[in-house]
């Protein structure tokens, strides 16, 4: 596919998440290629949070240095680690349940969906920072109605990608693997601060 394929499937992923998520299955990519885009889309996110949140204006009082003392604030390398963490658990959870709940998708199929909404994500994150810049007032709003449209992007991209042709059986995925998925980071949580920090 060249760039010109890719902006199409962008804008049809907007639009109608399950036809884009078909639309990309269809191209059977491989593993390989899957996860080294899941690994630099979630790196390149972190960091560029990491640098927008460094020039933006820190809140005053305590509000402040609780944002300065943040991994994505004190150590983006760390925060892009985590970040890059729970991408590849929520794959592997998102798999799992889908298959508990009868799901007949293979391993490879959520990670090309999940992948790709993440990396559009990334670029509506982008336009939302620049518009912010030019109309702050807009940029609540933005957030707002793309956090909207994700949960209704990826429950339509799992029932793609599981085959259930049951948008309520992928929410219920969706649900239990957010849940699924905070237990699993929280302990590699733990091992990472064991690690760097010296806790227990």
């Amino acid at each position: 596919m060249v760039f010109a394929d890719w902006k199409a499937l962008f804008f049809v992923t907007l639009k109608t998440p399950k036809e884009a998520a078909r639309h990309l299955l269809a191209l059977d990519l491989p593993a390989q290629a899957l996860w080294m885009a899941l690994t630099l889309v979630s790196v390149v996110t972190s960091m560029v949070f990491a640098g927008l949140l460094q020039m933006a204006p820190m809140p005053a009082a305590d509000m402040g240095e609780l944002i300065r003392g943040t991994p994505a604030y004190d150590a983006p390398l760390i925060f892009a680690l985590l970040q890059w963490a729970r991408a590849v658990v929520s794959v592997f959870v998102l798999y799992w349940v889908g298959t508990v709940f009868g799901g007949q998708g293979r391993l490879s199929d959520v990670l090309a969906v999940m992948a790709w909404l993440q990396a559009v994500t990334f670029a509506l994150m982008l336009g939302i920072a620049v518009l912010g810049v030019l109309m702050p007032f807009v940029s609540s709003l933005l957030i707002l109605a793309m956090a909207v449209w994700w949960v209704w992007a990826v429950i339509s991209a799992l029932d793609v990608a599981h085959e259930f042709d049951s948008m309520v059986k992928s929410a219920a995925v969706l649900i239990v693997s957010i849940v699924g998925a905070t237990v699993g980071l929280s302990i590699f949580l733990g091992v990472v601060a064991s690690v760097f920090v010296g806790t227990t």
